[in-house]
């Protein structure tokens, strides 16, 4: 549990730019009012209203970063989604930032947020996390990055996506001595609390919302499902076929645990509601279909599933659901760089072909 609240205000600065990721803002914002802190939104000039990315949240600042002092706030909130990008170039934002690392305030830095922390050279040395498309970035910059959802060194505090925000926000607040009336807050190791409850609880992801990516991610993975077993029928290449068997088998798998987190919420799904209509049009294109056609029709579902399941899960402040539809977008992926290599080296001597997504994967 979370210690006893301190008497004296917390102040906290929330670092901010057009184009950042709604809940990365919004969660640890509606917390730290929730735990009564004095809240500060710190941004370029003071007539700017700074739109989420997603378009579901926007934010005036009250105060700008050439006037605040970073002794003056407990800690310093950076928010992740494409604002960071712009904030690394306000050198005002950078002096408050590396401000605050040295006068030892906490300093909590969400997804693409370290892409401040390396401008101002403040990784170096130090163990971060961060967005994995940021990797790299981290550890040019001299970072140890480590694919956790939240690391700790010293006054440094980092997160990888908005999945992992319910943990960030909890930990931010424990850090901070801060407490929430009438809602007491679980251990960080808790594996097994619905985090998801807290997501919802601070206008990060609803209830319905997971159940809808749920649902959206179990409908897109029968139906290829479906489709891959029409592709084996149909395949005479070997290798192909081979291949084809081994998504079947992720794919079963993937339905299987998909129905499962599902019943964790006291729900089912009705993959009825997809209707037939797909998968007839997909039997009529079929019947005329050889085997590089298969495998561009192949190819390109897999990628498109990998492409949604990792879009579904960085809209989830779930960190359940949202690491088990990461995990399928790694696992579809996968099958994309086998199927690839097998594209390439079956039909790379002649013009090559884009793949043939059907109509529906996730989305």
């Amino acid at each position: 549990m979370v210690q006893m609240q301190s008497a004296a205000p917390i102040h906290v600065a929330i670092l901010l730019e057009n184009q950042f990721e709604d809940s990365e803002f919004q969660v640890p914002y509606t917390a730290l009012l929730q735990a009564t802190a004095q809240v500060k939104v710190i941004g370029t000039r003071m007539n700017d209203e700074y739109q989420g990315q997603g378009g579901n949240v926007s934010h005036k600042p009250d105060a700008t970063t050439t006037e605040v002092r970073a002794q003056d706030f407990d800690a310093l909130v950076i928010p992740g989604g494409s604002a960071p990008d712009r904030i690394r170039t306000n050198p005002q934002a950078i002096r408050l930032v590396t401000d605050a690392i040295n006068l030892g305030r906490l300093v909590a830095v969400v997804c693409h947020g370290p892409q401040v922390l390396i401008e101002a050279d403040l990784i170096r040395d130090r163990r971060v996390t961060g967005f994995r498309a940021i990797r790299k970035d981290i550890v040019n910059a001299g970072g140890q990055y480590l694919d956790q959802p939240v690391v700790m060194d010293g006054n440094l505090m980092t997160a990888r996506r908005p999945s992992d925000l319910p943990v960030f926000t909890t930990m931010l607040l424990q850090e901070l001595g801060l407490t929430i009336p009438g809602k007491p807050l679980p251990l960080i190791t808790d594996q097994t609390y619905p985090w998801w409850e807290l997501g919802e609880l601070w206008q990060g992801s609803s209830k319905q919302d997971i159940l809808n990516a749920l649902n959206t991610a179990i409908v897109g993975e029968r139906y290829t499902l479906a489709a891959f077993q029409k592709y084996k029928e149909q395949a005479t290449n070997a290798d192909f076929r081979i291949l084809v068997q081994e998504v079947i088998a992720t794919k079963h798998r993937h339905v299987e645990l998909l129905e499962y987190r599902l019943r964790d919420f006291g729900e089912t799904v009705t993959w009825q509601a997809i209707g037939s209509e797909p998968l007839v049009a997909l039997q009529s294109w079929l019947q005329s279909s050889d085997d590089e056609s298969l495998m561009r029709r192949a190819l390109g579902d897999l990628q498109t599933g990998a492409v949604d399941a990792l879009h579904l899960s960085t809209q989830l402040t779930d960190p359940q659901t949202a690491e088990l539809i990461n995990q399928i977008s790694d696992n579809l992926q996968h099958h994309v760089e086998g199927l690839g290599e097998l594209y390439r080296a079956r039909w790379g001597g002649k013009a090559v072909k884009p793949p043939l997504p059907t109509t529906m994967a996730m989305g």
